[in-house]
């Protein structure tokens, strides 16, 4: 990875969090632009996935990876109804964003790690198990992708239950599918 690599993914990281700490009231936009962000910056990297059996493997363990993440940070944000109008409010402490955290850091330590660390035995690796250079990125994409929506999809529903409302006013096209 290249530093602009790293200040892209770094910057991306401290946006998102940034949005989600604290007490918030999100609207549907403020609740979708991170999915939105994380499919721009895949599209830059998933203009053709990798195949064979072993990189369709490690692209898997990064989608289930991102899941389980998504999953643990469902679990670290409260949701909640304001009871005085009924819209949604979630709250992020530092649990949260030390998960968030630790992901980053899991990431980008590999991807050093890759070009300074263990370099010779990923390649050693890659080279016998037919696995392109690019399957590495891939995984990590997918694993964002899904930690972030199944974030974005678990506070919803979570709202649903609570009874709180989320305002999808200002985005005609996601309206029609919260209905």
């Amino acid at each position: 990875m290249s530093l602009s690599d790293y200040l892209l993914y770094t910057g991306v990281f401290i946006a998102i969090l940034a949005t989600q700490l604290g007490t918030r009231r999100p609207d549907a936009r403020r609740l979708l632009l991170p999915v939105g962000i994380v499919a721009g910056v895949g599209f830059k990297y998933l203009k053709e996935i990798p195949s064979g059996s072993t990189a369709h493997l490690i692209e898997g363990a990064g989608l289930a990876v991102g899941l389980l993440f998504g999953l643990a940070s469902i679990a670290l944000i409260r949701v909640h109804r304001d009871p005085a109008d009924h819209r949604l409010v979630t709250v992020a402490g530092w649990p949260y964003a030390a998960l968030w955290t630790a992901a980053m850091a899991l990431r980008l330590g590999f991807a050093y790690g890759s070009t300074h660390w263990f370099t010779h035995a990923l390649a050693t690796f890659s080279i016998q198990h037919q696995v392109p250079a690019a399957t590495y990125g891939t995984a990590f994409v997918f694993m964002v992708l899904a930690m972030i929506t199944v974030r974005t999809v678990g506070v919803l529903i979570r709202a649903r239950l609570a009874g709180a409302t989320v305002d999808f006013g200002a985005l005609g096209i996601a309206r029609r599918f919260a209905r």
